[in-house]
Parts: structure tokens; sequence; C-alpha cells
């Protein structure tokens, strides 16, 4: 468009004229009232900027007409005494260049997040190392049911934890998804029940209403599964159910064996759903709570149990009540697990520890020394290795992130003082044995956190590494 120097288009071209004009010309009307429907000019307007700067000014601007972004840009024609004479005013849709920068932008965005909640991840899992570590450190101690019943919970929590963390690791390395634990539905149902307790029970009351919760629940309920994920989704059921029921009522929470498949409904008797909101219940971001809601919590549920091979359905009536209908297919009952059963007995082992985390190298040194190991430590790889030269050792247990040597470049080196020696990988980071880069190198990984029974069952192991090599 050729506008004069009161705004008004001279002359326009035919893209100008079918999209703005939508056919009709636009020579007479102010550049202003075309393009943005305005009484007045732009307060923006770059014109006299891009007149005393000599520079072209874009300007973006979203257009409701038709959803679409366009830029402007004003050329401005002077005369012989350097006044403004004209302007061609060109306007260009930049929508799709500037989808693909957005996207461009995403991507940068989520690889620096990936980065970033990778190293946060590996931090966090030291210190749930150290919480799972002096939880069951203090089991030993103590026979009091109270207290036993409160590490439970502790260390509950700090498995879910580092559940999340491994999450957030797969967030730029997803998994492939499979489902190889062997959890038993009764007893995470009875172990969210008293973590949600503060809500259903104590903040209940404090707001002068009563919500009961009644169990009947089938033993042995195995599914394969994450019993963190399942615990999730079922807190986020019964914190639903307990929004639900405003004036108090009975919360009914039935496990049973039902042919191949493991059954779990959740029946609360609050104020009940429309079928119109049953049909959205699912629906990422649909919360009937106002701000109080993210909208997120029953589409996780929804996914939750679509990993698990599940389905989930939903009867409500307003007024009455809502029931969650959840259903799994069941698995057979585990053995004993090696690594959750009685903690195998290991012979006295000479066991060097490498870590830059003082409180790791504190909490592996008392367990292993309670259990008969000679322990000494260092907390820099060069320490280590001059150690290491000097004394024999059945074992080093490395951390992976040391400083100006790392774990598999030490644990290199320790297996060219002496091959025999059993060198363990601990890390913060979701490590595979079977990576190129640990091979003929790291005899055993142990990603962080552990328990104390992962760290007996690799040292009975490396045990029976060491005879065979005798």
């Amino acid at each position: 468009m050729i506008c004069n120097s009161e705004f008004v288009i001279e002359d326009a071209n035919d893209a100008a004229n079918i999209v703005l004009g939508k056919g009709d010309k636009l020579s007479g009307i102010k550049c202003y009232q075309s393009l943005h429907q305005s009484k007045h000019p732009c307060l923006d307007c770059p014109l006299s900027d891009t007149v005393s700067g000599g520079t072209v000014i874009p300007i973006v601007r979203y257009d409701e007409r038709f959803n679409e972004y366009f830029e402007e840009r004003c050329f401005p024609v002077l005369n012989h005494s350097g006044e403004l004479d004209c302007f061609i005013l060109v306007v260009k849709n930049v929508t799709k260049s500037r989808e693909l920068e957005e996207k461009s932008a995403q991507v940068k965005k989520l690889t620096a997040l990936g980065k970033i909640s990778s190293g946060v991840a590996h931090d966090f899992n030291n210190v749930l190392t150290v919480v799972l570590g002096r939880v069951q450190l203090l089991r030993k101690l103590t026979n009091d049911s109270y207290f036993l019943k409160s590490l439970d919970m502790i260390e509950k929590s700090a498995l879910d934890g580092a559940s999340k963390v491994r999450k957030i690791q797969e967030f730029s390395r997803p998994s492939d998804g499979a489902m190889t634990e062997s959890v038993n539905l009764k007893s995470i149902i009875e172990e969210v029940l008293e973590i949600t307790r503060p809500r259903w029970d104590n903040a209940s009351k404090v707001r002068g209403i009563l919500i009961e919760p009644i169990l009947n629940l089938d033993e042995n309920l195995f599914i394969l599964g994450d019993s963190s994920d399942l615990r999730n989704a079922f807190t986020n059921i019964i914190f639903n159910a307990i929004d639900a029921m405003t004036n108090g009522g009975i919360l009914s929470i039935k496990a049973e064996k039902s042919g191949n498949f493991v059954r779990v409904d959740f029946k609360d008797t609050g104020h009940g759903m429309t079928e119109e909101v049953v049909e959205r219940i699912f629906d990422p971001f649909f919360t009937t709570k106002g701000v109080l809601g993210s909208g997120l919590g029953m589409s996780e549920v929804y996914g939750i149990v679509k990993r698990h091979n599940g389905r989930v359905q939903v009867e409500s009536e307003v007024g009455v009540g809502t029931t969650i209908k959840l259903l799994f297919p069941k698995t057979r009952r585990p053995g004993e697990d090696v690594l959750t059963g009685k903690l195998s007995e290991t012979k006295a082992l000479d066991i060097f520890i490498v870590d830059d985390e003082d409180y790791i190298v504190e909490t592996l040194s008392e367990y292993l020394s309670d259990m008969g190991h000679t322990i000494k430590s260092s907390n820099s790889s060069e320490g280590a290795l001059a150690e290491i030269k000097q004394a024999n050792y059945d074992v080093v247990i490395t951390d992976l992130g040391m400083p100006n040597i790392n774990g598999v470049e030490l644990a290199e080196m320790i297996k060219k003082i002496n091959s025999r020696i059993q060198v363990i990988l601990i890390s913060g980071w979701a490590l595979n044995l079977k990576s190129s880069e640990l091979e003929n190198r790291v005899d055993f990984v142990i990603n962080k956190p552990f328990s104390f029974e992962k760290i007996n069952f690799i040292l009975a192991e490396v045990e029976k590494k060491i005879q065979s090599l005798q």
C-alpha cells in the first residue's frame, strides 16, 4: 500500500485489496482503519522513528480476524527537502515462520530443560541415597512399633521420590515402559490411605466434618506395575473423593480378584457428577474446582492405568456419589526376592569406598562396617589410587561423578593395577552395565538411591566372582 503523510491509502495492490478490503479498493481509507479497525493512528507506529533513524523497524501484530500474525514495515519516501512525502506500507503474513521460530525455541528450551533436570535428578539421588541409608540404619536401633512404622513411611516416600526422579531422567531418555515389578495392590492401598490421612482425617475434623474410610481388601492382589505410579493414581482418586464430600461421608475401597484380573473400586458419598462432567473427567486440564484444581489428576490416573494395561470406568449420580472402577491384569505371587528377603551372609571383604560426598561415604562405611567388612575410603580419585597401589583390596566402590578423574576412568586405572579387584560403580545417573563405556572396566553398577539389601546382594555376587577367579 502507498500512503500519504496523513496515513491515507492512495493505492494498494490486489493482495491488499483482497485480504484487507475483501475485494474492494482500499484507496481513500486510513491505513490504521484498514489494518487495525482503529479510529486513531497507532500509538506504536514506527514511521517517525524510521524517518529520523533511517532504519526500517518491523512490527508484528496478531490479527483476530484471520487468527494469524502479520509483519508491518514502513518505507518512507522523502522529497527534496527531506520531508515525508509518502510511505510504502508492506504487510506480510508471518504465521508459518513464527511457528517455526517458536518450535525451534521450544526445542532449545526442552534440550536445556533436559540437561538441567538431569543434573537436578543426579543431585537429588545423592540426597535420597543418604535418606534411605539412614532410615535402614535407624531401623536396626529400635523395636518400637511406632518408630518402625514412621521409618517405613519415610522410606516409602523416599522411594516414591526416587521413582519421580527416574521419570525426570527419562525426560530426555525415554525408557521402554516395561512393567517388571510384581506389586501387591492391598499393601499399596493401605499405604496410600495412611499417606492421605492428613486430608481425610485431620483436615476434615478441623472443618467440622467426618470422612470415614472403609476397606474391604482381599489378600495377595498381585499385578505387574510401578508401585510409585499406582500410589500416585490412588492418591489422586482419594483426594478427589475427599473434595467431593464437602459435608463428610464414607469412602469405600474394595479390592478383589475377578477372574484373570484384580478389581479395585473407590466409592464416595459425595455430590456426584453430571453425565457431561463424567464424559470429560479424563480430559487434561478439565476441572470443576476452578482455580483450586489443575485438571491433571484424573488424566494422570487414566494414563497410569493404561500403562498398566488396565481399564478404568466411572459411575456417578448427582447427590449420591461416585465410583471409580479400576481393572488390572493379575500376576502370580512372586517368590521370595533376594533383594527384599533376608540379607544373605557374605564373608568379610576388604572394601575401598571412593566418593566426593562425605555423607555418602559415612553412611556406606557405617553399614558395611556393621556387616563385618574392613573399610577404607577417600573423597578423591587420586587419593584412592595411591591407597589401592599400596594394599590389596577385594572391592572398590566408586561414585561416577568424581572431579578430575571420573568413576569409569578410575575403574580402568584400578583394573591396570590389579584386574582381580571388583569395581562397583554407583551413580545418580541412570546407567546400564552393558554400555560399551563400562565394559571390561566396571563389574557391577548400582544406581542411586539404593537400599542396603541391594548392596548386600551385589557383595554376595562379588564374593561368587572372586571365588571363581581363584
